[in-house]
């Protein structure tokens, strides 16, 4: 049984997946001149992030069965700087896109 707190982590790891979602359908309901080129991008990103959010869902389970271990904190950490990069990765082949196309 997850404690308040394992859920709680829980809950955020789900959220990567609606992050996900909600990046796919802003660029889908976009009637930008760019719209197209935006939701390359933003395909990419979101099967990233869809994945980062697997292997963070994939190891918080083994948490809760076997407890903390530092193998666990580590793949967390670097599982997390992964989905910083990749949003920041995101933002800045938007705002390329953006500025090129000007």
């Amino acid at each position: 049984m997850a404690t308040l707190h394992q859920e709680q982590l829980y809950n955020e790891i789900v959220e990567y997946y609606a992050y996900a979602d909600r990046l796919i359908r802003a660029t889908e309901d976009s009637s930008h001149k760019l719209s197209e080129q935006q939701f390359t991008i933003i395909e990419e990103i979101t099967n990233r992030l869809e994945d980062y959010a697997d292997k963070l869902a994939t190891t918080y389970i083994e948490l809760v069965k076997r407890g903390w271990s530092e193998e666990s904190a580590e793949v967390i950490r670097s599982t997390m700087n992964d989905v910083s990069a990749t949003i920041e990765q995101c933002r800045n082949k938007i705002l390329m896109l953006h500025q090129n196309s000007q």
